[in-house]
Order: C-alpha cells, then sequence, then structure tokens
C-alpha cells in the first residue's frame, strides 16, 4: 500500500473504491445528466492526483474548479476533459484559457464585456470564441447576472460562445418548508431563463442532487456527496449510500508516563487526575487537525477511542492511551475514521460548529495522500 520511501508521519488514506461506490450512486440518482465532478481546493482536500485520474477511469470526463490556477494544475491529471472555472479570471490569463479550451463562468455582465473586447485581441493563431456558461442569480446573491436583458446581451457577443446556464443553490440541503419552495423557484427561474434559448442548463450541487433528483437537468455538480459526505448532516436518512473517501491518520511516536497532578501542553489545560499512559501523536492544527479538538477530540488507537489531553499544538498532539493494552511506539492512529461515529468528519464538523467541507479541506499540505482500493 504505502511506498519504500514513505514516511508514516501523518497521512491521509484516500480510498478509490469509496470513491467509484459514489461515483454510482450519483449516476443512480442522476440517470440521465452528466456528472461535473467539483474538484476544487485539491478535491476538497483529498488530493485531485488521486482523485482526478480515478474519476477519469469512471467515465467522468467534465471537470470544476474555481480558478485558472487549479483549471492549470488538473489539466496534467484529465487530459482533455472538459474543465469549468467558477471563479472569476482575469483577462491577462485569457489566452491560456483559450489554448486548453477552458470554460468560463459569465456571472457579470461588465465581465462578459470586457471577455468580448480582450478576445479580438488575442493572436490570430490561437483565437477563438470563448466558451462560456452564464451563471445566473436566483436567490443566492453571490454571483450571476439579474435580468433577461443581461442574458440576452451575453448571447449576442460575438467572440463568446454560450453552451450552457446555470445557477447556484442555497439551500438545496434543507428539508425546512420554506427552504424546498425558494429552492424550487430558484430552479423554475433557471427554467424560464434557459426556455428557447437552446442552452444547456446546471443547477443541483449536492444537495439538490440528494433532496432534488427530479428537476430538470444536462447535468449535476458532484461535490461533498463525490467525497461521501452528505450536506445536511442533520437529515436521518438518505437516498443513496454514501462512503467516506478519506481516512486521516497518525502514529504513536512516544509514550510516557504521567504521575497524579502533571500538566500538559501549552497553557497547562489538562491536569493528570490519577497515573495514565500518554501518547504523543505527530500530528497538529498545521495538519489539519483543530486546536478546537484540545480537551475534547477523540482518537482511535487499536480499535479503542482515546481522548486528547491538553492542548492541540502546531505539529503534536497528545491521547490518554491508558486503557488501551499492549500499546507501543508505532501503533496507529486513526484521528478521521468512520469506524466510530465520534471520529466521523460529519459528526467533528457538527461538534466544531462546521461543516464537513472545511474539515476535509483543512487537512494541511504536508500531509500525504496515500490511494487504498479496498
Amino acid at each position: 500500500m504505502f511506498s519504500e520511501s514513505f514516511n508514516k508521519r501523518t497521512w491521509a488514506e484516500i480510498n478509490l473504491s469509496a470513491l467509484r461506490a459514489n461515483v454510482g450512486e450519483i449516476r443512480r440518482l442522476a440517470p440521465n445528466k452528466e456528472i461535473i465532478a467539483v474538484v476544487k481546493a485539491n478535491a476538497y482536500g483529498h488530493g485531485d492526483n488521486i482523485i482526478c485520474p480515478e474519476l477519469k477511469k469512471t467515465e467522468v470526463n467534465f471537470f470544476a474548479v474555481s480558478c485558472i490556477e487549479e483549471a492549470l494544475h488538473i489539466k496534467e491529471y484529465v487530459g482533455d476533459s472538459q474543465i469549468l472555472i467558477f471563479g472569476f479570471t482575469e483577462k491577462e490569463y485569457l489566452q491560456k484559457v483559450v489554448e486548453n479550451n477552458f470554460i468560463l463562468t459569465v456571472g457579470d455582465i461588465d465581465y462578459a464585456r470586457e471577455l468580448n473586447s480582450s478576445a479580438v485581441k488575442l493572436p490570430s493563431a490561437v483565437r477563438r470564441k470563448i466558451r462560456a456558461h452564464i451563471k445566473l442569480n436566483t436567490g443566492m446573491n453571490r454571483v450571476g447576472i439579474n435580468t433577461e436583458g443581461e442574458l440576452e446581451e451575453i448571447l449576442s457577443l460575438t467572440e463568446l460562445k454560450c453552451e450552457a446556464v446555470y445557477t447556484h443553490f442555497s439551500c438545496a440541503d434543507s428539508l425546512n418548508a420554506e427552504d424546498l419552495l425558494f429552492t424550487r423557484k430558484q430552479q423554475e427561474k433557471l427554467l424560464c431563463a434557459a426556455k428557447g434559448r437552446g442552452l444547456k442548463i446546471h443547477s443541483q450541487n449536492s444537495g439538490g442532487i440528494l433532496f432534488h433528483s427530479d428537476f430538470e437537468a444536462d447535468y449535476v455538480r458532484a461535490g461533498l456527496i463525490l467525497y461521501g459526505y452528505s450536506p445536511n448532516i442533520s437529515c436521518p436518512s438518505l437516498p443513496v449510500k454514501l462512503s467516506p473517501v478519506m481516512s486521516f491518520k497518525s502514529v504513536i511516536r512516544q509514550l510516557r508516563t504521567l504521575e497524579t497532578g502533571d500538566f500538559v501542553s501549552y497553557g497547562r489545560t489538562y491536569k493528570a487526575d490519577k497515573k495514565r499512559l500518554a501518547a504523543v501523536i505527530p500530528a497538529g492544527y498545521a495538519d489539519g487537525y483543530s486546536r478546537l479538538h484540545s480537551n475534547s477530540g477523540l482518537a482511535i488507537v487499536k480499535n479503542t477511542l482515546c481522548p486528547v489531553l491538553g492542548r492541540v499544538c502546531m505539529d503534536s498532539l497528545i491521547i490518554d492511551v491508558s486503557h488501551v493494552e499492549e500499546i507501543k511506539v508505532g501503533d496507529e492512529v486513526l484521528l478521521y475514521s468512520d469506524k466510530f461515529k465520534e471520529t466521523s468528519v460529519e459528526y467533528i464538523a457538527e461538534k466544531l460548529g462546521t461543516i464537513p467541507y472545511e474539515i476535509t479541506c483543512a487537512v494541511g499540505n504536508r500531509v500525504k495522500r496515500v490511494a487504498i482500493d479496498i
């Protein structure tokens, strides 16, 4: 599983079998729609160098990223697949956009005009129409045009090849009656704008795929559910079985005995109430294990939950292993794992008052991603 040169300090295992299973579940919910795999932010922290080639093997051929830098980066892994850039791309990068056949998001009328005027200045050897997906603001009020007049003008611009129109749902993961109605109205606005214009459409993010699978579309944008998590942590049941792709792991590097009254880590926030055995783990907040786990987090050693003692440091944390039998230096430690509810990404996100996206995206760049297939 690991190369000989792999340093088992702290790493993230990326389960390719789980990824494939999630793709299959998405296709089951959206059988007649092409998947746009959202792989921005290093595939939500999972490692785009691992995720993208595996998705290609499953015949996913459309990817979405946040910026031109990410698009150029994943090009190496996805070849001639389509790449949609969600964010604003400066006109200085327009030649690279055209050369690589990237698709730009156009969600502002002034930006559309700027693209159109800049395109005519490209060298004749590379000049061609800029591929674009037009983004509508249907209630998110973040990015997107607001009026039919703006849409008509963008479609009339001679240097843009407008292939699709899309929107982004603000609360598609909510089952609240008002939110359900709001999302449906967003979809209706999109359909109304696209009607009769020969444009493809997409609106369903992960929440939309899970809870609005009946919505009309040519594409679905699979983000969080691709990696095995629901955007609605509190939903008791889902229409699909999601398989978490990432496990976050480390090892025991030192064992030390704490005597009654001994303090642990910065600030002396933990004081041993009796003699305990503590393990030092080479993972800290610089690796993505939040400092909010101080005195409250749980890790797994030998199928046993072990509490974090004291404050999480930049490069290390300390756990109580007094109750773990035959413990030794080098034993594997699971920081995020679905073996226990308490160490699952979704549970941790809820406990820390955030969302699964932030937990996986926070896993640091120095943490090696290792592909497994089980």
